[in-house]
């Protein structure tokens, strides 16, 4: 058991150092909700319900987003609602948040409320206690639970038994009222009723009820303490009848509850507000379109589209003019190998002795003519070859100074280039005011500023020996317009930020200098 015990405990400890999810102990489980559904509509002896039925599975469906396990049923007979009672009081045992919705009728009895069942016949004191179910055994099962305990009742609709249990009333001592009487309240409990103790509650014209239509509508806002829901709840079902009916609440909680636990929109602002994710904007738009922050939310996300967009055009500027610039590069350096070639054939004409003058025989006259000595070079001959050598060496040098002009052509052609970009980035940055190209690492780099490669030879290094060649004379590089900065003045990245900030409220007065040196 010991090797046991140590094996899991190795295991746990490699899974908090890799940065694994530990399986949680039973006491650290997420809350356990759990809720009862009820809807009745089609009565064999009463009038038909129109809503109730759609009251029950919009309230079932809006308790399942909210993390409830829900135990739902319609037009239930007396023996499914107690089935579905029994069912819920045992998932309410161990469970830290309970609820009970019921719409259909519902009437009081002697001080005490009662649920009908859709096939129930109401029609004197043992029907009331055998055909229909008491709203304290539902009560009973609520208890069974040791956290929240909620009870909804929109069964307060006009009682179709009132009369008919009323001509009893003359011989039998039992009263009968409108409406459901109050229910004891017990700690930790909070009963929300349609309409006020003793009173009668609309069951409205459209899919459902006044007040379900207005507490499923505020089950889906986040982050609404239970308190502060029923309350606009009341205040919706008020406007809603025009003052007729007022929702009443019975709250009994030394704490806060909330039925939806998922972030509010101020919650996910605070979490998303810094982020540079255009997808957690879209989110956010889109999830909260009537936030007070959605502005805010559509005014960083248009910034940062625009930032991507501008930064997908510099990167495409930037690939752009390395291409070119590798292009002229391989062109300077094929020029520089054939001028240096050029230049050393030169040098090494220039630098080879003259030849010495050859010896011719004399004629004698007192002798007759013999053939040239073998050797002997003729006059004919030295003349050629310092025509040929003088013609080399003319032409090496042309080639040379033609190379020459090549070069400072392609400076030139490098100079207009630099310049070229250096406007580019100038308009890029004018329009967003924030972007440059200069913090690229773009390879081989030929602008004006950067250090010339180190394959490349300055035009006037030449060979010992060569004469210079006369080049034509470059084009003088255009001046270039500095402008006075603020040596306090943040970097543009930096601007941007401020500016941006500036836009969502949300500058520090460090923040605030540094914004009146940007301008």
């Amino acid at each position: 058991m010991i090797l046991v015990a140590r094996f899991y405990a190795l295991i746990g400890v490699a899974m908090l150092l890799l940065g694994l999810p530990v399986i949680a102990l039973p006491a650290m489980a997420s809350e356990r909700r759990v809720a009862l559904v009820i809807g009745n509509s089609s009565y064999s002896n009463a009038p038909v319900l129109p809503n109730t039925v759609n009251d029950a599975r919009d309230m079932a469906a809006s308790l399942r987003k909210v993390g409830f396990e829900v135990v739902d049923g319609v037009n239930l007979d007396k023996r499914g609602m107690d089935q579905a009672v029994t069912r819920f009081a045992r998932l309410a045992q161990d469970a830290d948040a309970v609820m009970f919705y019921y719409a259909g009728h519902g009437f009081q009895f002697n001080g005490e409320n009662y649920l009908v069942p859709v096939e129930a016949r109401v029609e004197d004191e043992i029907s009331v206690q055998y055909e229909t179910t008491r709203l304290n055994d539902v009560l009973t099962a609520l208890n069974f639970s040791k956290g929240v305990k909620i009870m909804v009742l929109d069964a307060c609709r006009n009682n179709p038994f009132v009369s008919q249990l009323a001509k009893r009333q003359a011989t039998r001592g039992f009263a009968v009222g409108s409406g459901l009487a109050p229910v004891a309240r017990a700690q930790g409990m909070v009963i929300a009723y349609a309409t006020q103790a003793n009173d009668v509650a609309a069951d409205g014209i459209g899919r459902n009820s006044p007040f379900t239509a207005a507490l499923v509508r505020e089950i889906e806002q986040p982050g609404l303490e239970v308190a502060t829901m029923f309350r606009r709840v009341q205040k919706s079902v008020y406007d809603a009848t025009g003052g007729r009916q007022t929702p009443e609440l019975s709250l009994s909680l030394l704490g806060d509850f909330y039925l939806n636990r998922e972030e509010t929109d101020s919650d996910v602002w605070r979490r998303i507000r810094a982020s540079d994710d255009p997808e957690a904007y879209r989110d956010f738009v889109q999830r909260y379109p009537a936030s007070f922050f959605a502005v805010d939310a559509r005014t960083r996300l248009d910034l940062i589209e625009r930032r991507a967009t501008e930064i997908r055009e510099r990167d495409l500027l930037a690939r752009e003019f390395a291409e070119r610039e590798k292009a002229l590069l391989e062109r300077v350096e094929r020029a520089e190998t054939i001028r240096q070639q050029a230049a050393t054939d030169l040098a090494r004409r220039q630098s080879e002795p003259a030849s010495a003058a050859p010896t011719v025989a004399q004629p004698n006259a007192a002798t007759r003519p013999q053939a040239p000595a073998v050797g002997t070079v003729r006059p004919a001959d030295v003349a050629a070859g310092a025509v040929r050598d003088k013609a080399e060496r003319e032409r090496l040098a042309q080639e040379v100074a033609r190379r020459e002009r090549e070069l400072a052509s392609l400076e030139t052609e490098k100079r207009r280039l630099a310049d070229e970009r250096a406007l580019l980035e100038q308009a890029m940055a004018a329009r967003m005011g924030t972007l440059t190209m200069s913090g690229l690492a773009v390879q081989p780099s030929l602008s004006l500023n950067a250090p010339p490669p180190p394959a490349e030879r300055s035009l006037t290094d030449r060979p010992a020996g060569v004469p210079a060649v006369v080049a034509p004379p470059a084009a003088a590089p255009r001046p270039q317009t500095a402008r006075t900065q603020n040596p306090r003045a943040p970097s543009a990245a930096t601007c941007s930020e401020i500016l941006l900030r500036a836009q969502l409220g949300e500058l520090t007065p460090q923040a605030k200098e540094q914004l009146q040196l940007c301008r």
